[in-house]
């Protein structure tokens, strides 16, 4: 497993984060909620080995992840960031071919090649290959570099889990692809990979994600499984907005509805980073 512990991060004065624990079990998909400014990025970034926390440890099926080498964590841990910042006018199945560097010795092989196929077609883009990423619009552009993602973890290692880490993947996608990605993400998780997905819908956590963690403030408010953590209390604690929660009709998850009277609600996103305990 993928195991974060007592993890804190303090830049510039400011602490981010604040003692948290988490785990991503792999074959499952874990997913981090919370209002703007509660620590999730950052936490990502630690777990993906990006950033140093100022204290605890980070460790990919019980090793040190700083005691791995780079390319060894980058066969098993594909991270998928925010934006894009590629500018070249690669083709898209380049830039998917470009996951596979890590398993290079040399040139790509035949292999490599269908592998980026695949995962190009695992995200509705296979049709896309000849285009030039640049035209592409932000949603297919994210959708590609999920592609690439995937196929730099598309087969198990000899040894070890792999894990798939996720900065708020459905961002800039229409209803459709938000679905079509979280289940490709959920899929990856049945195959045995360790998903760690930043979402901001509530909704898309509750449907897709076998364990929620609840950050406020740089800490764990709760965590667990969907119908335990997104409660009417949880979330309006969290994120200042009182809703009713109710079964879904179809998906056997919690529905969370806001309410629209907003002028009794205390904003919590506002206030200074208080660290109490929960």
């Amino acid at each position: 497993m993928l195991s974060l512990s007592d993890i804190t991060v303090q830049i510039g004065g400011s602490t981010l984060i604040h003692q948290v624990d988490l785990t991503v079990q792999p074959g499952t998909l874990t997913a981090v909620v919370g209002p703007n400014g509660a620590g999730k990025t950052t936490l990502l970034r630690v777990a993906s080995g990006e950033l140093t926390p100022s204290t605890g440890t980070v460790s990919m099926d019980d090793q040190p992840l700083a005691a791995c080498s780079n390319r060894e964590v980058a066969r098993r841990r594909a991270v998928l960031a925010q934006q894009s910042h590629l500018r070249f006018a690669f083709p898209v199945l380049q830039v998917v071919l470009m996951g596979r560097t890590p398993h290079l010795n040399g040139a790509e092989t035949a292999r490599d090649w269908q592998i980026a196929e695949s995962a190009l077609a695992a995200v509705g883009l296979a049709d896309f290959a000849e285009r030039s990423f640049p035209t592409l619009s932000g949603g297919e552009q994210q959708r590609v570099q999920l592609a690439r993602a995937l196929a730099q973890i598309w087969t198990p290692p000899p040894s070890g889990n792999r894990y798939l880490l996720l900065d708020e993947p459905t961002a800039s996608l229409d209803l459709a692809h938000q679905h079509r990605v979280l289940t490709t993400a959920a899929q990856r998780a049945q195959d045995g990979v360790g998903v760690l997905a930043i979402l901001h819908d509530l909704n898309l956590a509750a449907q897709y994600a076998d364990q929620v963690v609840m950050l406020r403030d740089g800490q764990v408010y709760e965590s667990g499984a969907p119908a335990e953590v997104l409660t009417p209390s949880a979330v309006q604690s969290v994120f200042g907005c009182p809703v009713c929660v109710i079964d879904h009709p179809t998906q056997g998850c919690p529905l969370i509805v806001a309410e629209r009277d907003m002028r009794a609600a205390p904003d919590h996103t506002a206030s200074p980073h208080t660290f109490a305990s929960h």
